[in-house]
């Protein structure tokens, strides 16, 4: 018997589910919300100006105003363009960031404490970042060796490529829908979890590959992987950013840009550097680089580089479907609802065949619908309060989880009452605070999703598995 035989493969794959089913979910969970991280900060301010274009001109007012406002030191000057998939007009520096009119006048300050606690709980679980990093990207590893186990234990992969069995205990639907969720959707899966297994591994191979062949010289490994700064001596003024936008306009790339960065700022070293989207590559940007007065210096080469450079540039937005417009993104959130589908219905399983212990199943339901409702909830207070949202998100999924516990009656039918009437609150009091902003695209693209949600957890918790 090899440890690719069906037995040893399926034992792999329960054990590894079971032991990590909590974390898995978690992560697999807010990374499917994270897909539109982009829509949720919109929706958290949703009475600021939006656009699509913005002239040269207007982006020096508004850089050259905020920067006479906030006269702290820094190492940056950031601009967000409206074409970077968030229509609006962004500036900031290393500590603040506003918004712009499109005539470049300063509105107000750039504030999404939800969707921030949302990319930090998928990008570390919360935990201090480096460790949080690095156990996010061990979990990235788990998905692709679930996936390969899973494979590997499923005796009749082609036969049951279909197979959907209803009725009785829900038990053998349960299974079948398993088994195809992770077939069908094993190579997104794989993706998700290699390219997840980069972001945490990558400073770790950074340091061994510094200590193998250049001396312990981090910075020298970076310079072969990504363009290094350009070498100037110059005298450093106000940067000229009109100009280098204008510049870049007129080389007629075709490519999109989608921020500027002043790097360096006060020092001889100042420079630009435009970020542009290349539409038909995977490639984060190819990047314009610029001096202080606005003058091209030259392209970073990530769209004629090296494959290798433009791989490990693609990895961003390949890990998030940060590519090809809405139609991807919504791809892949359907194909993340399968990957947190999965967590939940292995670990129901697992359950079944251990006779659904009453106080662990309990707790399970808890943490998977508790999740959802603290989400909400969170959200909630975060319109009307300024608290830890961290905090408070942990503090109510662990009072899920300990109801649960102690009332083990207290089962998936009530949590998802809970949840439906969480998202409820969570409407109410958006269009309660935000009145007629309430209506704008930003707000409507996702309130209309979360009504739909609401609907169906209230409608799911009548289910006949639930009703006990």
């Amino acid at each position: 018997m090899t440890i690719f035989s069906r037995k040893p493969a399926l034992h792999a794959h329960q054990w590894m589910g079971v032991f990590l089913s909590a974390f898995l979910y978690l992560v697999c969970l807010s990374g499917t919300l994270v897909v539109f991280n982009q829509e949720f900060e919109r929706w958290e301010q949703p009475q600021i100006a939006e656009f699509a274009s913005v002239s040269a001109e207007a982006v020096s007012q508004a850089l050259t105003t905020f920067v006479s406002n906030n006269k702290e030191e820094t190492e940056h000057y950031h601009i967000v363009f409206p074409t970077s998939g968030i229509p609006r007009l962004v500036v900031e520096n290393d500590h603040k960031a506003v918004f712009a009119d499109q005539q470049g006048k300063l509105l107000e300050t750039e504030a999404f404490p939800w969707s921030k606690m949302l990319l930090d709980l998928h990008y570390y679980l919360h935990l201090p970042s480096t460790f949080g990093m690095i156990f996010v990207s061990a979990l990235g590893a788990v998905i692709c060796m679930l996936v390969v186990s899973g494979v590997f234990a499923h005796k009749k992969l082609v036969k049951d490529a279909l197979k959907w069995r209803r009725g009785g205990s829900g038990q053998a639907g349960r299974i079948d829908l398993h088994n195809r969720f992770g077939i069908w959707a094993s190579p997104f899966h794989l993706i998700i979890g290699m390219t997840g297994v980069y972001f945490g591994m990558a400073g770790l191979i950074l340091t061994l590959v510094a200590q193998l062949d250049h001396n312990g010289d981090k910075q020298a490994v970076m310079n072969d992987i990504f363009t290094p700064e350009p070498a100037l001596t110059q005298q450093a003024g106000f940067p000229d950013v009109e100009k280098a936008i204008t510049a870049f306009n007129d080389m007629e790339t075709g490519h999109k840009p989608i921020f500027l960065t002043v790097h360096d700022v006060g020092t001889p070293q100042q420079f630009i550097e435009i970020y542009a989207q290349v539409t038909n590559k995977l490639i984060y940007s190819e990047n314009y680089r610029f001096t202080s007065a606005g003058d091209f210096i030259e392209t970073a080469h990530y769209d004629d580089g090296h494959w290798g450079k433009q791989l490990i540039y693609s990895i961003y937005r390949l890990h998030f479907g940060d590519f090809a417009g809405v139609p991807v993104k919504v791809l892949y959130f359907i194909l993340g609802i399968m990957l947190t589908a999965l967590c939940v219905s292995g670990m129901d399983i697992w359950l079944s065949k251990q006779g659904n212990p009453p106080r662990l199943s309990a707790v399970w339901g808890a943490l998977v619908w508790g999740s959802v409702s603290a989400l909400a909830l969170t959200a909630t207070a975060g319109l009307v309060f300024s608290i830890p949202l961290t905090a408070m998100f942990w503090l109510l999924l662990s009072m899920g989880c300990v109801i649960s516990f102690v009332r083990p009656e207290f089962g998936r039918r009530r949590w998802l009452k809970i949840c439906a009437m969480s998202v409820s609150l969570l409407i109410i009091g958006y269009g309660l605070r935000h009145l007629q902003a309430a209506m704008t695209p930003a707000s409507l693209q996702i309130n209309s999703l979360l009504i739909v949600f609401a609907l169906w957890c209230w409608w799911r918790a009548g289910h006949v598995l639930y009703r006990r």
